[in-house]
């Protein structure tokens, strides 16, 4: 093939010398500007002629490299897969879990300026109280004196029975201020939100989600207009709001001014002791965060001077809205982020230390280039071109895995997490995964090129001492990497089955729950018949052992305030739940003392209730409980205990039995109750019929779902699984390639060194002597590489302080086993080439020398 003659970069660069040599003899002896300029133009035309050949040159090199990569890699075919797939696991994990920190933490919200956008709280450290809600006339007075926000509103949740068909549904509506809407900048896709003088005068107008519009109206829209019957009011529907807008509550269905509360008047000229709104806010342009929560804590003592008595913080927090909705997740994530960034790093260290051991291979070619006139910088060029050509092939195939990986996330990922949904590869994490695929392939390559360019023609030896001794550098620092993630890894799994072996209090195994709830419109009596009757047709259920009702299962929120008999009112209270049936017994509820409650405990009868033993000894420490008395607020009657039980961890596993109080259904109102049930067979298998027979006691009921609770228990501590279960996941895989690198360290030592192993060995050298100085050379890396661990994991290990339970960040014990099990993996790791070692042939070691 024909092949045009090209002159070389020297020969170029001793032409435009003497070029400008030329050139500047002529400048200096003309006489004229014209002549001078004449001088400076050709010299200029010189030079760019040499910077353009440079850049063709170096372009011209480029391909080349590139070409001799692609060779390289379809001629050791095994060899390439290897790496590929080594630095796509590390790329791809690194990319799905961005994917998620930056759905989760870095996007900026879907609302208007959103990182002006702040929640405030009531706060009063003395009472461990940081993010309260807030009552409105506190919240009134806030919105008045305050010069920091542009907007502020209140808002509520609040359950309501949607019917427009069939069975009514239960969902939620979010009443708030008309400041709601310009404060987020959020516009609806039909029609408009409700204004200040409707809100003013109360109008009953709804703003609806884009599921409720598609699923009850079916998208059309005519919906403006039409009727929506809430509860037993009626509204007019006037906007239907995007699909993505969920403020203030992700099930947010309806949205209704906050005057349409049914105690707005009594909230609004009510005690300051009645925390039931949230509030939102937006900054004003110019004002500062610290500015903003220095003028709210004034705000705060002023009130609390003018207003003495319960309900005043001491505090308001002002927070962040982007803050506040990803708090509880920002460590987690980080952590992940951090984890895979780790084992990135150990895969690029393996994959460089794969390539020192491939360059012994290669020695005679570089030798050869050398020979041929190829510099250092020539020979480091071609390495770093081919290390590009495999972080490239890694990343591509990483993105894949990426895709997956999110998509993955988003299905098992837990569901608190806010936007999960919005979890996508898009051209942001495109950028990511583009610049860790050149980070990679920078740091993979560095230590082999530097070892290509320090080779000399003479010896033609690729492995020389400075070159060994990297190799062993790379080794200590997979270890330690794998380390610092091991013992991470170990913590959360010894905090996870601490926290899974924590007695509830109550036994979960075997039981149904169920959220029932009923119109408005009946009166209590009806209310606690129906109760009563769904009760009994449950429990008559072949294979139901026995049913009951609670206000809440899982869940329950604590009183403002409580008063013991003899003491002053005291804040906050303890929680306050309603039962009928035998509850205790059906939930596996000890009673430790007194009676349950009876059929005389009724409307009318003296006020009795059951307090678990946190109440007992929180109140009356020391002393018996039963027969004490209390109220919840100083214009209710005295409750005496009756019976003390024992504690129901409610509030989650891994926080104390909060005080709690438990009261029968017939002496309390309320219209929504947790059905339970307690089976003798699989609570799966009886699910339906469960069902079946509550809803034969009333059709119009609303739709509740069966859940088993062991299962909704498993659900709750999903966010700890998940992060368990990726850390531990990543730590394995960095554990398995640091043991790759070893081996293939070792394997390399034994092969270059088969000549002097042969010796030894015809000099009388045992071949279990020889397997333990191979065994010695490896496990000595790995015990470096564990120390060098052990430093960076105690500063990890303070990290993951705020994620543990029951165990300390620097617990021994954690610490001695991930030592004990990297030490063991790398014993494993060397053993083959040990082995190997030992079966050397000393004849046919002398041969090939």
């Amino acid at each position: 093939m024909w092949r045009r003659k090209r002159r070389s970069f020297e020969d170029f660069r001793e032409e435009i010398e003497s070029h400008l040599a030329i050139e500047a003899d002529a400048l200096r002896e003309a006489g004229s500007k014209t002549a001078a300029r004449q001088a400076f133009g050709n010299v200029g035309a010189a030079q760019e002629r040499w910077y353009e050949h440079g850049r063709w040159m170096v372009f011209d090199h480029l391909k080349r490299d590139g070409w001799q990569a692609l060779r390289q890699l379809k001629k050791r075919p095994g060899f390439s897969a290897l790496v590929i797939l080594t630095l796509a696991l590390g790329i791809g994990a690194n990319s799905a879990i961005f994917s998620v920190v930056d759905a989760v933490l870095l996007r900026p919200l879907p609302y208007k300026d959103a990182g002006r956008l702040a929640m405030l709280f009531s706060g009063d450290p003395a009472q461990e109280l940081h993010e309260g809600r807030v009552s409105l006339p506190n919240f009134e007075d806030w919105k008045q004196r305050n010069r920091s926000f542009e907007y502020m509103t209140a808002f509520v949740g609040q359950t309501f029975l949607l019917a427009t068909g069939g069975s009514p549904e239960r969902m939620r509506t979010a009443r708030v201020g008309a400041d709601f809407w310009p404060l987020l900048g959020v516009a609806p896709v039909l029609g408009r939100v409700f204004t200040p003088e409707e809100e003013r005068r109360g109008e009953r107008v709804a703003v609806l989600s884009y599921a409720v519009w598609q699923q009850e109206f079916g998208g059309s829209a005519d919906v403006l207009g039409s009727r929506l019957g809430m509860d037993d009011r009626s509204y007019r529907v006037i906007g239907v709001m995007p699909p993505d807008f969920h403020f203030p509550f992700p099930d947010s269905k309806v949205w209704e001014p906050m005057t349409a509360h049914p105690y707005w008047a009594r909230n609004r000229t009510g005690p300051r002791s009645d925390p039931l709104w949230g509030v939102a806010a937006r900054l004003k342009t110019g004002v500062t965060w610290s500015g903003a929560q220095t003028e709210m804590n004034a705000i705060a003592r002023r009130l609390r001077t003018e207003y003495p008595g319960p309900g005043m913080p001491a505090l308001i927090p002002v927070v962040p809205l982007d803050r506040q909705l990803t708090g509880k997740f920002r460590l987690s994530l980080w952590l992940l982020l951090g984890s895979v960034f780790l084992m990135l790093l150990i895969a690029s260290i393996n994959v460089a230390g794969l390539l020192l051991a491939r360059g012994s291979v290669r020695a005679r070619e570089f030798a050869v280039r050398r020979a041929l006139g190829a510099g250092t910088a020539r020979i480091a060029g071609q390495v770093l071109t081919e290390t590009l050509v495999l972080s490239a092939c890694g990343g591509l195939l990483g993105l894949l895995l990426a895709v997956s990986g999110a998509e993955a996330v988003k299905a098992f990922g837990p569901a608190e997490i806010p936007r999960l949904a919005e979890v996508r590869v898009d051209w942001v994490v495109l950028l990511f995964t583009a610049g860790i695929t050149a980070f990679t392939a920078l740091l993979a390559s560095v230590w082999p090129a530097m070892a290509a360019g320090r080779m000399r023609i003479a010896s033609r030896q690729w492995t020389s001492v400075s070159t060994r001794r990297t190799a062993d550098f790379l080794v200590v620092g997979e270890f330690a990497l794998a380390l610092v993630l091991l013992i991470s890894a170990t913590l959360l799994i010894r905090s996870f089955l601490l926290l899974h072996a924590v007695d509830p209090g109550f036994r979960p195994d075997h039981m149904l729950a169920m959220r029932v709830d009923l119109h408005l419109g009946r009166t209590d009596d009806q209310q606690a018949a129906y109760f009563e009757e769904a009760i009994r047709r449950v429990d008559s259920i072949p294979g139901v052992h026995s049913a009951a009702a609670v206000t809440g299962f899982l869940r329950s929120d604590p009183e403002d305030s409580v008063q013991i008999e003899g003491r002053p009112l005291q804040e906050p209270g303890p929680c306050l739940d309603l039962t009928a049936g035998p509850f205790l017994e059906t939930a596996g509820i000890p009673l430790k003392s007194g009676r349950i409650f009876s059929d005389r405990d009724s409307r009318g009868a003296l006020p009795v209730a059951i307090v678990n033993e946190a109440m007992a000894r929180l109140y009356w420490p020391g002393s018996d409980a039963i027969g004490k008395r209390f109220r919840f607020r100083v214009s209710e009657p005295w409750i005496t205990v009756v019976g003390v039980a024992g504690d129901m961890r409610r509030q989650g596993m891994d926080r104390p039995a909060a005080p709690q109080v438990f009261r029968p259904r017939r002496q309390g109102l309320e219209n929504m109750m947790d059905i339970i049930a307690r089976t003798n067979l699989p609570p799966a298998a009886m699910a339906s019929m469960v069902r079946d027979e509550i809803q034969a006691v009333d059709k119009s009921v609303a739709k509740f779902r069966v859940g088993i609770v062991s299962q909704e228990m498993v659900e709750a501590a999903g966010e700890r699984r998940f992060d368990t279960f990726l850390v531990s996941s990543f730590a394995i895989a960095a554990l398995l390639l640091s043991a790759i690198g070893i081996y293939g360290l070792l394997h390399h030592s034994v092969v270059q060194r088969t000549n002097e192993i042969g010796v030894r060995v015809a000099l009388g050298a045992q071949p279990g002597a020889v397997m333990s100085m191979v065994l010695r050379q490896g496990l000595r890396l790995a015990a470096a590489g564990a120390a060098l661990g052990l430093a960076g994991a105690f500063l990890v290990a303070r990290l993951l302080s705020a994620l543990l339970y029951g165990i300390a960040p620097t617990d021994p014990l954690t610490f001695g086993i991930a030592v004990l099990l990297l030490i063991a993996v790398a014993g494993l790791a060397c053993y083959v080439p040990s082995r190997r070692a030992a079966r050397i042939d000393p004849i046919l070691a002398l041969r090939q020398d």
